[in-house]
């Protein structure tokens, strides 16, 4: 498959070089994003963003984003947890927070992403579970479902751990949040970018605005916490060099 790397002031530029190299439009190539453009003292010594253009078939540009975002997540299993996995998730969660000094109260009811289950947390101690942007709430998510899963009770179900109704709040908020930039991705031509974000955050923004046309979704960094990046469909408003 055929694959280009161009250099440019900015990230945008970059792509508008290499789409005129290769001579397509921006969904007809998979870009990635190989260094972003940085200034160095009183403007010398700087560096240059540099991506790499794929040519690859006229699929949307976020599928497979989405679908790394959810593979970076536990896998959302079709069986629910049994009975006595909830209980036992519960019971290792008040232990948990016990530890931690928090005294709040744990519901146990049926998830609405298919089989899954959810300890939702209340209290006056419930906001320091949460923590910044919600890790401390995913930290605990991923130690209980993987204790659960270390002593064989999941049943192949997934446990969710919510506070006072946060997942709901925080999708609504991401949602909201990516289409608002997207308006200003299209309207400025230009990439935008986000801060660093959990999988399970990154995997909103690329649903939110997967049906978009005018709008692509990339993932762009190392490690759990990468950024996304919003690109304009036609290449951040440049036409392909002839």
């Amino acid at each position: 498959m055929r694959s280009v790397e161009c250099e440019g002031e900015s990230i945008d530029e970059a792509i508008a070089k290499a789409l005129g190299t290769l001579q397509v439009e921006r969904d007809r190539v998979e870009i990635e994003i190989l260094t972003d453009a940085t200034r160095g003292l009183f403007g010398f010594r700087g560096r240059k963003a540099r991506v790499r253009a794929t040519l690859r078939p006229q699929v949307g540009a976020a599928s497979a984003d989405v679908s790394r975002e959810a593979s970076d997540t536990t896998s959302e299993p079709a069986s629910t947890p049994a009975p006595a996995a909830a209980a036992r998730a519960r019971a290792l969660l008040e232990e948990i927070l016990g530890h931690l000094g928090v005294s709040c109260a744990i519901a146990v009811r049926e998830g609405d992403e298919p089989g899954s289950t959810v300890l939702a947390v209340s209290g006056e101690g419930s906001g320091l579970v949460i923590g910044r942007h919600g890790q401390t709430l995913d930290a605990l998510e991923y130690m209980v479902n993987r204790l659960i899963g270390r002593d064989g009770e999941s049943g192949g179900g997934r446990i969710i751990v919510d506070v006072e109704s946060y997942r709901d709040r925080r999708r609504e908020a991401l949602e909201q949040m990516a289409k608002r930039l997207a308006e200003k991705v299209k309207a400025t031509g230009k990439v935008v970018s986000l801060s660093p974000m959990s999988p399970r955050d990154r995997r909103i923004v690329h649903l939110a605005l997967q049906e978009d046309p005018a709008v692509t979704t990339r993932s762009h960094g190392d490690g759990q916490y990468r950024k996304v990046l919003l690109i304009p469909a036609t290449g951040g408003g440049h036409r392909p060099a002839r």
